[in-house]
């Protein structure tokens, strides 16, 4: 099994033996573009319910339980009980883990993609 600092590495190597000079800032991105396409190839698809997503996007702007609650009009309680089952479906540990296997999975679009999609573009 690749690790992702061994696709770093193999990224790193073609790009060298391409005379293709990287920033390490593209090779971050390429490596993290590569992964995910690996993992959407090999994991089932996730299936999370419309709450669950709610919940994520909140992670992932970094609101705190009481304010994803206050957004989505639900008790703190429920907002935690969405998060524990989220981060079971994800195999995550924390809400920190989940945003970033939920990005892998093309689970959360980025600002940019968004704006992408309005304006018809591709990633």
């Amino acid at each position: 099994m690749i690790t992702v600092l061994n696709l770093r590495r193999h990224i790193i190597t073609a790009a060298d033996e391409l005379n293709l000079p990287l920033t390490v800032k593209q090779v971050d991105h390429l490596t993290n573009r590569v992964a995910a396409h690996a993992a959407r190839g090999r994991a089932p698809r996730l299936a999370l319910t419309t709450q669950q997503h709610a919940v994520l996007v909140g992670l992932a702007s970094g609101e705190d339980s009481g304010e994803t609650a206050h957004r989505l009009g639900l008790s703190v309680d429920t907002v935690k009980t969405h998060k524990r089952r989220l981060y079971k479906a994800l195999g995550a540990v924390n809400g920190a883990h989940a945003v970033a296997v939920a990005s892998n999975l093309g689970l959360l679009r980025t600002a940019q993609q968004a704006a992408a999609g309005r304006s018809g573009g591709d990633d």
